[in-house]
């Protein structure tokens, strides 16, 4: 059996309910409903595509990443032979230190031993303050002396309740702020899928591209609506949704379908009162 597109089904129940019920203007239909369905495998194969472009900048991206932390990696080490040298010249220096307290003042080698504790500290401070400059750039905490209290890791934030998740992201849609509202949605979506809010957060992430003019995302998104929550109260929207996004693709042929079947659906409802006049401003 053939796979079908998810958004296929759409033109499959428009082709069902109005070859049945529409009579003589039945093989018109049928063209429509092929240009529809036409619309749709072309919209779901750029998605298809822009999925799979995202999926080669994710590898690409994770492969960046990798290096970066073998790079780092790799530098930490450097870092910790750094600190290894200096606490080895330090040695050395306080062995120099107590040999010249044990030689005394008229030790005949004093001098020579003075002149390398201040080549050995010179070096010491040079290396100290080079350590220093790159623990600055890279940020990366010095180790703790002995004996020193270690910070506890904070507590992880609490999860956000399930009100709090979707009222944030309602908030960004109402700012104008698309993309904080479409994270916000689809985090919601996945933390709370059962959720009596989740076909309500589903057609406010089709919202999200509408408001951007990114219509065939939209009607994908608007699809899923449909699809997942038959039974839910956004259906009638997000199918007339779908009628003015098409209208925003210039698509006067499918939109004209859709804005149908929304009155034939849903006849006593404010979307089908919409989808009658804007039948009207197709005629």
């Amino acid at each position: 059996m053939n796979h079908i597109g998810p958004m296929r089904w759409v033109a499959v129940g428009i082709a069902a309910v109005m070859i049945a019920g529409i009579g003589p203007i039945g093989c018109a239909t049928r063209r429509d409903v092929t240009t529809i369905d036409t619309r749709i495998s072309e919209i779901e194969l750029r998605d298809a595509e822009e999925r799979r472009r995202r999926e080669e900048f994710a590898r690409s991206r994770e492969s960046t990443e990798q290096a970066l932390r073998q790079q780092a990696a790799s530098t930490r080490a450097q870092i910790d032979e750094v600190r290894e040298e200096v606490r080895a010249l330090g040695g050395r220096i306080e062995e120099i230190q107590h040999g010249l307290r044990q030689q005394g003042p008229a030790a005949e080698n004093g001098d020579r031993l003075k002149e390398k504790l201040a080549r050995l500290e010179e070096q010491n401070t040079y290396i100290a303050q080079r350590l220093q400059r790159i623990e600055q750039h890279l940020k990366i905490e010095p180790p703790a002396a002995p004996g020193s209290r270690i910070k506890p890791e904070a507590s992880p934030a609490k999860a956000a309740s399930e009100a709090e998740l979707y009222a944030k992201a309602r908030q960004a849609f109402e700012k104008g702020d698309m993309a904080a509202a479409r994270k916000g949605f689809d985090e919601f979506l996945m933390t709370y899928p059962g959720s009596e809010n989740a076909d309500n957060a589903q057609f406010w992430v089709g919202e999200t591209f509408f408001q951007e003019k990114q219509f065939e995302k939209a009607i994908l998104e608007y699809q899923k609506v449909i699809e997942k929550y038959p039974r839910g109260n956004k259906v009638p929207s997000a199918l007339l949704k779908q009628g003015l996004a098409f209208l925003g693709l210039k698509d006067r042929v499918n939109s004209r379908l859709i804005f149908e079947e929304v009155v034939r659906k849903f006849p006593n409802t404010s979307e089908a009162k919409t989808a009658s006049e804007k039948l009207k401003e197709l005629k």
